[in-house]
């Protein structure tokens, strides 16, 4: 878990920073701050003045501790599936680091629970994503992740080839006015087995759209990749998430009581017979 990263105004950006987004965009530009999200420094909605639609624009300072973050986002925008907006453009300027991406006319993120009328589409984009391979910019292993919460002996199980966004939480997920599901936020991409985003997936379904267990593992299991994962391999994972935020809860993060049942809750029902 990395510390929330504090927002800056954009009237407070050095200047050579303020001046390539108006360079790229245009100067005065409608603009709307966003209010969501813990990555960003700066996170903002433009609307070009040459009308070409709404994008938006991230940013950090160059010495910023997450700066891999965004990184990894503006290495992997190419290979990403049409589920993910397209990055527009990458710019440093006056000490920061730019991203600029497709804007979304979409809700601020996608209702989980078991009735919702999208869950459907978001195990489509899973299953989309589970078929690509990770591309060669993208280094950072599932093991690197989980594998300190495992025993050695497990690695072979969370080793894989393909493309994994690794979070994908309601917030992850924005559904557009015509019903269609993009999925945000690739900071923490990684490379591993083809049934790990569906398998957090379900932690997910727990936590964020209140659903039982079983319900979770009823929309999972319409993601093939999990479908046809080795049961011994989800068991490894989910126990390794659980025991990923027990850890933060117990170094001291507050507010996580919620997160460690669920987590916790998933994982037990993985090892029940």
């Amino acid at each position: 878990m990395n510390a929330r990263v504090d927002r800056v105004p954009f009237e407070e950006l050095p200047e050579a920073t303020r001046r390539a987004v108006a360079n790229r965009i245009g100067e005065d530009s409608p603009r709307v701050e966003v209010e969501n999200g813990t990555a960003s420094a700066l996170a903002s909605w433009f609307w070009p003045s040459s009308g070409s639609g709404m994008v938006f624009v991230k940013g950090l300072p160059l010495d910023h501790e997450r700066i891999g973050e965004l990184e990894t986002e503006a290495a992997v925008g190419p290979f990403l599936p049409p589920s993910a907006p397209k990055v527009l453009w990458r710019q440093e300027a006056g000490g920061w680091l730019l991203l600029c991406f497709e804007g979304l006319q979409a809700s601020a993120w996608t209702y989980f629970g078991d009735d919702g009328d999208h869950l459907g589409s978001v195990a489509a984009v899973l299953h989309e994503l589970s078929l690509l391979p990770a591309p060669e910019p993208v280094r950072r292993t599932a093991w690197e992740r989980w594998g300190e919460y495992c025993a050695p002996a497990d690695e072979p199980l969370l080793t894989g080839d393909r493309l994994v966004h690794s979070d994908p939480a309601a917030s992850n997920f924005m559904t557009q006015r015509d019903g269609r599901v993009r999925m945000i936020d690739w900071a923490w991409a990684m490379r591993g087995p083809a049934w790990i985003d569906a398998a957090l997936w379900g932690f997910r379904l727990v936590l964020d759209g209140e659903q039982t267990v079983e319900q979770a593992a009823r929309w999972c299991a319409r993601v093939p990749a999990f479908a046809e994962a080795p049961r011994e391999a989800v068991v490894i994972l989910t126990e390794a998430e659980a025991r990923s935020w027990e850890a933060w809860q117990t170094y001291g993060t507050t507010g996580l009581d919620h997160t460690v049942a669920a987590a916790r809750a998933w994982a037990d029902h993985w090892q029940t017979p």
